[in-house]
């Protein structure tokens, strides 16, 4: 369990470092989804692992379950910020938090763009696929639910401090660890990765659209 340690606190220390040290959300980006890519491609590279099986993760019902819970995600993040956003947000200094951290211009777009249709397809397979192989060997399915899910959730704390007002930003980490343990959940039962992708990248949206 301890060789998994590094591979699970890895993606935090890297946002930390982007965020927190070089204050740049590009460079966050390199190293994070760096670490997300080549992390997992390396150690099947020296460990000799069959890697994923697209045609194992494709199936109507996973399409289908991603699609309704990604839905269902989209209109509780979008609908929910937009009617506490008076409380939750403070509008004017997130923008300038945002431009502190180079997310402005036409980078934006780019920017969005890769969270919606990259992001939730490198999150999932690093943690619903390659982390949790990785943990299932050594401790039960509902562990390792868990345990994905709050390191996932944990790196999310670093940004949330910064986006939404305080308790809110602290709140807010909650409702990410249990998306966190309902794609794990999806994952599990629907030993496939597919539904997780969908329904994370509807997530994202939702957060895209605010």
């Amino acid at each position: 369990m301890k060789t998994r340690i590094p591979l699970l606190v890895g993606p935090t220390i890297m946002i930390y470092i982007g965020l927190i040290i070089f204050n740049n959300v590009p460079i966050t980006f390199l190293l994070f989804y760096g670490w997300l890519l080549f992390v997992p491609l390396i150690i099947y590279m020296i460990g000799g692992r069959q890697r994923i099986n697209l045609k194992k993760h494709l199936s109507v019902q996973s399409l289908w379950v991603g699609l309704t819970s990604g839905i269902i995600f989209f209109l509780a993040i979008f609908g929910g910020i937009t009617i506490l956003k008076d409380s939750v947000l403070n509008v004017t200094e997130l923008k300038l938090i945002l431009a502190e951290w180079n997310f402005t211009g036409n980078l934006v777009i780019w920017l969005m763009i890769f969270l919606i249709a990259i992001n939730p397809l490198l999150e999932e397979y690093y943690w619903r696929e390659f982390m949790y192989n990785r943990l299932l060997e050594k401790v039960s399915a509902r562990q390792t639910m868990v345990i994905t899910s709050f390191f996932y959730s944990l790196y999310h704390l670093l940004s949330l401090i910064f986006i939404f007002n305080f308790p809110f930003n602290v709140i807010a980490v909650f409702p990410v660890f249990i998306a966190g343990i309902i794609w794990a959940y999806l994952r599990f039962k629907l030993k496939s990765i597919t539904a997780s992708i969908i329904s994370h990248s509807l997530a994202d949206l939702g957060i895209m659209m605010v």
